[in-house]
């Protein structure tokens, strides 16, 4: 027996504001969860389970990982995107943290995904492994007040990332100019053009709608992008790889929006988690 819905989903917009907390790899960022859903017992369930259960032992081993289960009926296919320069340890751990959530987010719904700070899960029956999507989620600008010149950096910063290649089977892009650091992901799936394609239309959000704030993100389909000034905005944590760190924690929120639906496909959400 398939699952009750497949890809026709009416898009549904809820929209709290999410609690700016500890820099924590596993931090919620935001959810969806499909309008249609499937039986218990079934093979889509089965699929299901499989698929997640596959993403959670692929962590350990790789950033990036899709997994189709073709035996469920529409088959189920699922992915994992880490933030490619952090440890195996830290993408495991985030990837069965997101599976954790989603669970509970998005019980019996046919798809679903989860962002959280440093990784991104999804699955569902709706072809959307390896298809370029830049539609906007989530968007908070925020950080202690800046003037033109701090915005000059942000965009030296954000041009940068746009225009550099991406390290092979990664998407992790970082860099700065003077006083501003930026970094961006793209999800695995994507080919070198269209993870360059998502950055820039990510820095251009970014650019467009952050005015003068000291730090800034956004969230779009199959990548996302930060910026933040040395003096304020997202605090640095413990770092590796390449030596940065990043958190949620702004020192004054000014702006959470969220743009359209999930995907097209999904019920959109962030929500407040304590």
């Amino acid at each position: 027996m398939a699952a009750r819905a497949t890809a026709t989903f009416l898009p549904v917009l809820s929209l709290l504001l999410l609690r700016a907390g500890a820099d924590d790899n596993s931090a919620f960022v935001y959810a969806g969860c499909s309008q249609g859903r499937y039986d218990a017992g079934t093979q889509y369930e089965s699929g299901v389970d499989s698929v997640l259960t596959s993403l959670a032992n692929s962590a350990p081993y790789a950033p990036y990982a899709n997994i189709t289960s073709p035996s469920a009926l529409p088959p189920v296919a699922g992915l994992y995107q880490c933030r490619s320069d952090l440890p195996a340890s830290v993408c495991t751990g985030c990837v069965r943290s997101a599976i954790s959530r989603l669970s509970s987010l998005c019980s019996w719904s046919a798809g679903g995904a989860v962002q959280l700070r440093s990784c991104f899960v999804r699955y569902g029956n709706d072809s959307f492994v390896g298809k370029p999507n830049t539609a906007v989620l989530f968007k908070k600008c925020g950080g202690s007040p800046g003037d033109a010149g701090g915005a000059a950096m942000r965009d030296s910063a954000l041009g940068g990332l746009a225009s550099s290649v991406a390290p092979a089977g990664g998407g992790y892009r970082a860099g700065g100019a003077g006083g501003v650091q930026a970094m961006s992901q793209c999800v695995g799936d994507l080919d070198a053009k269209a993870c360059s394609d998502c950055v820039s239309a990510a820095a251009a959000q970014l650019k467009a709608g952050c005015g003068y704030a000291s730090a800034g993100e956004v969230y779009l389909g199959k990548c996302y992008a930060r910026f933040w000034s040395n003096g304020g905005g997202f605090v640095s944590g413990a770092s590796s790889g390449n030596g940065y760190g990043f958190g949620p924690r702004m020192n004054g929120e000014r702006l959470a929006l969220a743009v359209g639906g999930f995907f097209a496909s999904l019920a959109y959400f962030s929500v407040l988690l304590v």
